[in-house]
């Protein structure tokens, strides 16, 4: 059988052979063309196929944070907080950081005697409004500032930066409600760009002392809509461009989650070292040491709960630190109130707070809480009869932001301890625009609960209590609505530079002292823990020295770097 197959085989193979020879035969084809066949190698030849160089992997770093309370713009009182300021010194360019000049942003920053150098000319100049500059001084200019911002300098969607940046930021913070340290920028009288807008001259109608103080955290006015834009939420959703060393990817306020990216057109000298940075809310302290433990989060910088900074000092191979912040938490009294009108009801009022309790139950700890100074509570303290029947008639109106569960905690711990003494307190939800706008002007609110950020410079003191723009008109950072002759007159010497910190800070306390219009309740601190080895800071004058990772917290990232494994 197996013979029979074989020549089965055999027979079909030779029948297809000759069937195809009468095919080639019947109808020619053209000659075939012969590839040369290398002579000196009988083996098969392949050709390696082509490797597409990959991409070097992006460094990534995660930390930890608090959750955004509100929007991302670092010039407001409602949405100050030490994540949104890090952010903001992280993407926002500044012409001074810590008092130095930024090289990065401005080659020349200095007082000036003369306008405009050599042949140029004006391309824009804005003029302050009369509600804005100083009435007596409108028209004189005591102080010119010039700054020349480098020709590179850019935001991270290659618009230039400008003078229009500058020219926005000023007439913003001189008309929004609920702004941080405006006292500067209500000083400038004129300002003026040329060479395309990398020159810029500021004229003052007041002196300033620390006029490097100001642009700061400079936003991309392009992104405003042309002014259309309310500056209290421009920047809620987030910040369209970076003009530092990173810039902000997208906010993901359901997950919590917000990510920024290096600028990859950043001009300067140190770009980020660290590709991505993912900002991770943490919730609880046992997520955040689950997450220092996986590796999910290397750096956490947030505000501190009552066993927060022993828990992460208990964390092997990680070290954790509790710095101040420049925050406090205050009560501003309103000086159009009805009832509180007068610095003796004002007083009578704090006679009753117990600012230690107001303290512990509004941030929810007692450990690492720096309590405001206060005066104990008396033990046989009483509100008089005239105090008790006015809020009878008509509650006393406390706000606060709704968003701030902390300020909120304080105001409920406020009316309670009120209602102690039959004192009828109403708690009013708002939002500090809204309250700064309209409700304290009107005398709708008596008082409100805030925060203030402190930088300890003379800009933050002249703004105290500096009269608003217009007796009707809104309240900037001076939300009590406090304006007397001799209080513009004391703001004018310390924006002078009439006194140093120490001595301006004093005298800032004792007209608070005389006419009660603040009350302090607790100032900030923070709970910074890093995983060692893992984040490191550049050092550039040595290399080989790591520096103080924990300095500057966050808003330092643009240093950081993760250390590469030695073979």
């Amino acid at each position: 059988m197996r013979a029979f197959r074989r020549r089965l085989r055999t027979t079909l193979v030779a029948g297809l052979v000759a069937v195809l020879a009468s095919a080639c035969v019947a109808d020619p084809g053209p000659p075939p063309t012969v590839e040369p066949t290398p002579t000196t190698d009988t083996t098969e030849q392949t050709t390696p196929p082509t490797v597409e160089p990959s991409e070097p992997e992006r460094t990534e770093v995660a930390v930890g944070v608090d959750e955004l309370r509100n929007g991302l713009n670092p010039h407001l009182l409602a949405d100050t907080s030490p994540l949104v300021d890090s952010i903001a010194d992280l993407v926002l360019p500044s012409p001074f950081i810590g008092g130095a000049q930024n090289e990065d942003l401005v080659t020349f920053a200095a007082e000036v005697q003369d306008s405009l150098p050599g042949e140029s000319q004006p391309e824009e100049t804005v003029t302050a409004d009369e509600d804005v500059s100083a009435a007596e001084n409108a028209g004189t200019v005591v102080q010119t500032v010039r700054y020349e911002i480098h020709p590179e300098a850019q935001w991270s969607d290659g618009t230039p930066i400008t003078g229009s940046d500058f020219i926005y930021l000023w007439k913003e913070i001189t008309h929004t409600p609920g702004v941080i340290e405006p006292d500067g920028y209500r000083a400038i009288e004129e300002i003026r760009t040329a060479n395309g807008g990398r020159t810029v001259e500021v004229d003052f109608s007041r002196r300033v002392a620390n006029w490097q103080d100001l642009f700061n955290h400079l936003l991309p006015s392009h992104l405003a809509d042309g002014g259309a834009t309310d500056f209290s939420t421009a920047f809620y959703a987030t910040i369209g461009a970076g003009g530092s060393r990173f810039t902000i990817d997208s906010v993901d306020r359901a997950r919590g989650v917000i990510t920024l990216h290096r600028n990859d057109r950043f001009w300067g000298q140190d770009p980020a070292q660290i590709d991505i940075l993912t900002l991770r809310t943490v919730y609880s302290v046992t997520q955040g040491l689950d997450l220092l433990r996986s590796g999910q989060i290397k750096y956490l910088d947030q505000l501190p709960s009552e066993t927060m900074a022993q828990a992460y000092r208990l964390l092997p191979e990680a070290e954790a630190t509790v710095v101040d912040g420049p925050r406090t938490l205050q009560l501003d009294y309103n000086v159009s109130s009805e009832i509180l009108g007068e610095a003796d009801a004002r007083k009578e009022l704090t006679s009753l707070l117990d600012i230690p309790v107001i303290a512990r139950q509004a941030a929810g700890r007692t450990a690492d809480l720096r309590v405001a100074d206060n005066v104990p509570v008396a033990e046989n303290a009483a509100p008089s009869e005239e105090l008790v029947a006015a809020t009878q008639d008509a509650p006393l109106r406390i706000g606060a932001d709704l968003a701030d569960e902390v300020a909120s905690a304080a105001v409920r711990t406020i009316a309670d301890l009120l209602a102690r003494y039959d004192i009828e307190v109403e708690i009013v939800s708002t939002d500090i625009p809204s309250a700064a706008r309209s409700t304290l002007v009107d005398g709708d609110l008596d008082a409100l609960v805030t925060r203030t950020r402190d930088d300890g410079g003379l800009n933050y003191l002249a703004s105290r209590y500096r009269c608003p723009p217009d007796e009707d008109s809104l309240r900037l950072a001076n939300l009590t609505g406090y304006c007397t002759t001799s209080g513009d007159e004391l703001s004018d010497e310390i924006l002078a530079g009439a006194y140093g910190e120490e001595v301006a800070r004093q005298r800032i306390a004792q007209l608070n002292d005389f006419e009660e219009l603040t009350v302090p309740i607790m100032r900030e601190s923070r709970v910074i823990v890093r995983k060692v080895e893992e984040v490191n800071v550049d050092n550039a004058e040595n290399p080989e020295d790591t520096a103080d990772p924990f300095a500057g917290g966050l808003s330092n990232a643009g240093a950081w770097r993760i250390p590469v494994e030695e073979d």
